[in-house]
């Protein structure tokens, strides 16, 4: 048995800032940590990028973690991984605020990456057909019943 891990951050920057406007949300970030601590997700300085743990300063943090059998967490974080260098879907936010799907293919926004990389695996953690993934959000994938009773940090307590 794997975990499956992930973490909901708050960030101080403007574009943060923004994505919390346009979604109605507590949460700016979604991204998966991996086995050595670090995490991957997509953020609109670089794209999809593994970043060491010390990348960055937040505000408020929850840390889940979800079992799951070994061959999914292999599958989703080989998704994961292959999604390194992606860029990141600014036209995407754009679309969540005016409610049109503006996403570009062969990009990312950090809660579609993260729930397509669950989707990998086989973890729906949404009622969302992947290619609605777009549409998916921080806060919305914060409403898993996948996370219940699954978080394991939170910051503040």
């Amino acid at each position: 048995m794997a975990l499956f891990k992930i973490r909901f951050i708050t960030e101080s920057d403007p574009i943060s800032d923004a994505i919390r406007l346009v979604t109605f949300s507590e949460w700016s970030h979604v991204e998966i940590i991996t086995e050595t601590g670090s995490y991957i997700g997509a953020h609109a300085k670089g794209g999809v990028q593994e970043r060491p743990a010390d990348y960055t300063k937040v505000s408020r943090e929850r840390r889940y973690e979800i079992p799951v059998a070994d061959d999914q967490y292999t599958k989703m974080m080989a998704f994961a991984r292959s999604k390194i260098g992606t860029p990141y879907d600014f036209k995407d936010i754009a679309g969540l605020f005016l409610h049109k799907n503006l996403s570009s293919e062969g990009t990312e926004i950090c809660s579609m990456f993260v729930f397509e990389s669950a989707l990998a695996g086989g973890l729906q953690m949404l009622n969302v057909l992947s290619e609605y993934s777009n549409l998916v959000t921080p806060e919305t994938l914060h409403l898993s019943p996948y996370l219940i009773g699954k978080c394991v940090y939170s910051f503040p307590s």
